[in-house]
């Protein structure tokens, strides 16, 4: 077997396939009839003597070989992205891009500041900034569709390197003057008295606590359901409402003295941590290093916990 053929087109095809899913899908987005697809795969697989996918009823899904393969694809990409980078920076001392995705909690104020805080000290940094759900953050992330992460996790993910976590537990927020205000901590089931404004389906909260309600057999009404948090939190500040979320991404309203969090122990102990993710094995080049080294520091900032260095 060459080595050639891992530099040829023929690999592009075969990411959008893991990418999407499906030969059609890859198709649409690479501009080409599903046929060409089709053929490179089958180039592929007969080059390398190996099956590169498993034809599932969900769709195309990469075998261990076709893992492998992807996982060097993308660190190629990035890497060929990279050595662009720095040579049109030698060139003409372009500015430096740092392409980020998060969760929709951290744009209401922790990620904005951080990226204020890093521009201060570099000024030639600029932003690309995507919101997306907790596994669509990691997921741009293994695909290199953005430089790092920032978004909650209940544990490891292929492909991903955390270079920064942080124990988020589930905490209820309630308004300064609801009468749980100053509560040091509430049960779950006293919680169930007052109305409950509820993240949507997708969120890492919502399943944390539908997981929590099956395994108890309980279970809870809403007066409101969002995946928006800023409509949660509105909601939970213009009346006797609770909402749910970490710490981290209400930290400013926490400190103003607009919100106030209250320990839940049944939700407590879950393994659901804020990650800072990379793409495993890649080169980080300077510039985003040092962007990830500040988000670890500003993750803990005002004494909120200790965080994990990986």
């Amino acid at each position: 077997m060459s080595a050639r053929i891992l530099q040829e087109a023929a690999v592009r095809y075969f990411l959008e396939v893991v990418n999407t899913g499906s030969i059609s899908d890859a198709a649409n987005r690479l501009h080409v009839v599903p046929s060409a697809v089709s053929r490179q795969i089958s180039r592929l697989e007969s080059e390398l003597n190996v099956t590169l996918f498993e034809r599932q009823s969900r769709g195309m899904v990469p075998s261990k070989a076709g893992e492998l393969l992807a996982a060097y694809a993308r660190r190629s990409l990035l890497d060929a992205e990279q050595v662009t980078i720095e040579i049109e920076a030698l060139r003409d001392d372009a500015e430096h891009a740092i392409r980020v995705a998060c969760t929709e909690g951290f744009v209401g104020g922790f990620l904005p500041r951080a990226m204020s805080d890093f521009r201060r000290a570099e000024p030639a940094a600029r932003f690309e900034l995507v919101v997306d759900s907790a596994s669509g953050v990691t997921r741009r992330v293994r695909e290199a569709d953005v430089d790092v992460g920032l978004t909650f996790s209940f544990g490891p993910a292929a492909d991903i390197h955390v270079a920064h976590a942080l124990p988020s537990p589930i905490l209820a927020v309630v308004a300064a003057g609801h009468p749980l205000a100053s509560a040091q901590s509430v049960s779950f089931r006293e919680l169930l008295t007052y109305p409950l404004a509820i993240p949507g389906p997708n969120s890492t909260l919502r399943k944390l606590i539908d997981i929590y309600c099956s395994r108890e057999g309980t279970t809870y009404k809403s007066v409101l359901s969002s995946e928006t948090l800023e409509a949660l939190l509105r909601f939970t500040l213009a009346s006797n409402a609770i909402t749910f979320c970490g710490e981290l991404v209400i930290r400013d309203r926490l400190a103003s003295g607009q919100l106030i969090a209250v320990r839940v122990p049944e939700l407590a102990v879950s393994d659901r941590t804020v990650e800072v993710q990379t793409l495993a094995r890649r080169q980080i080049p300077p510039l985003l290093q040092a962007f990830i080294d500040l988000l670890g520091r500003e993750l803990i900032a005002d004494g909120a916990g200790a965080v994990v260095q990986k």
